[in-house]
């Protein structure tokens, strides 16, 4: 072959590759979706789960502290009836929890300079409430409505009072002692059956109403809780005030 031969040879490569790609029929589009081309999609987070929204009771008992007042009487009692005076003086009777060692029942009046932990207007009959006041003396041989510095609304009497016998005191490392309670009704063979029991802490803020020489087994008792329990078994709560059952 002649030089000239082999310098034309490439260039008739070319013309030829260059004609094939033109007269190539174009491929049918297919239908199979898998065949399509994917375009990468980034991924979506997943919108957080949202907490279902309070009630306004729910916001109430958690935004509001409760409150106190150091140099006043203190009553706690379940609502037994309501009334309103045309001086616009709201009024509720109150009863106390059986063996409280609290008077059983009392007169209590909210003025416009009463403090509140919640709406006034939120309360009911059946709520257990927590006032402050100063004493009133007795007018005419009658005991008058207790004029409210301060009150709370608290969980239901039978939440946080708890009257029963007292089968076994244990001592603990750091000085304090648990109650192992049974309510008042259980026959003495089944006292020790953890099913039946309950077991209240008592630390440095647990008021005694009686010397710990009185916390003996058998004694019956009324104690005033958070109202808050373990799921073990026997429940453990922890006891604010322990007294002897009246």
């Amino acid at each position: 072959m002649s030089m000239k031969q082999m310098l034309l040879l490439p260039a008739a490569l070319l013309a030829c590759c260059a004609l094939a790609a033109c007269t190539q029929a174009p491929a049918a589009p297919s239908d199979d979706p898998s065949s399509a081309p994917v375009t990468p999609v980034a991924s979506v987070p997943q919108e957080q789960e949202q907490e279902p929204e309070k009630t306004e009771d729910e916001k109430e008992d958690t935004v509001m502290d409760q409150l106190y007042v150091a140099d006043a009487a203190r009553y706690r009692g379940t609502v037994t009836s309501i009334d309103t005076g045309s001086d616009g003086e709201v009024t509720y009777c109150l009863a106390a929890f059986p063996g409280s060692g609290l008077a059983e029942q009392l007169t209590a009046v909210f003025t416009d300079s009463s403090r509140t932990s919640f709406e006034l207007s939120s309360v009911r009959e059946g709520d257990h409430l927590e006032v402050f006041y100063h004493p009133a003396g007795e007018a005419d041989g009658e005991l008058p409505g207790q004029k409210v510095i301060a009150a709370n609304k608290l969980l239901p009497a039978d939440m946080v009072y708890y009257n029963g016998i007292l089968v076994e005191r244990q001592e603990r490392e750091d000085g304090s002692v648990d109650l192992v309670m049974v309510p008042l009704d259980t026959p003495a063979e089944n006292r020790q059956d953890p099913m039946v029991q309950f077991v209240f802490h008592t630390g440095t803020d647990t008021q005694f109403r009686l010397s710990q020489e009185a916390l003996t087994e058998g004694v019956e008792l009324n104690i005033y809780h958070k109202g808050i329990s373990t799921r073990s078994i026997p429940p453990q709560g922890v006891a604010l005030e322990v007294r002897p059952l009246q």
